[in-house]
């Protein structure tokens, strides 16, 4: 499991992680959090508002995609609401997964659920803004 000092306390405010840079997996823990898309994208660009990234409980997950894919992180995010953290590192995230195969797979079946169920919710949204009701 994570060293008590792997979990973090994030403001209002601050940024939990910028795109373009490597990832460690960071895990919710307690306490409530909304996670944002800044008005900067990492390419520089302006978006016009904030982006809802995810609303994140105890439990969820963000910036797992690295962790699974090897590439940096493809956004970055701000903690809207103070949030209490466990900043767990590739390389320990995958010692923990190698090493006890039980927890390897509870872990990854847990991850696929919760990522197929970000991707069906995204194509809802989309579905609202591409769909023609006739």
């Amino acid at each position: 499991m994570p060293n008590l000092d792997s979990y973090r306390t994030i403001l209002a405010g601050s940024v939990v992680f910028k795109a373009a840079r490597p990832t460690a997996s960071t895990w919710s823990s307690r306490a409530r959090s909304r996670v944002f898309l800044p008005e900067r994208a990492g390419s520089g660009a302006h978006r016009p508002s904030r982006i809802r990234l995810n609303r994140l409980g105890p439990g969820r997950c963000l910036g797992e995609y690295g962790v699974i894919d090897d590439q940096p992180s493809s956004a970055s995010a701000d903690a809207l609401t103070p949030a209490k953290l466990c900043f767990l590192s590739k390389a320990e995230f995958r010692r923990l997964v190698e090493r006890h195969d039980r927890l390897g797979r509870i872990v990854y079946a847990n991850l696929l659920r919760y990522l197929v169920s970000r991707l069906r919710s995204k194509d809802k949204e989309l579905d609202i803004f591409l769909l023609d009701e006739k």
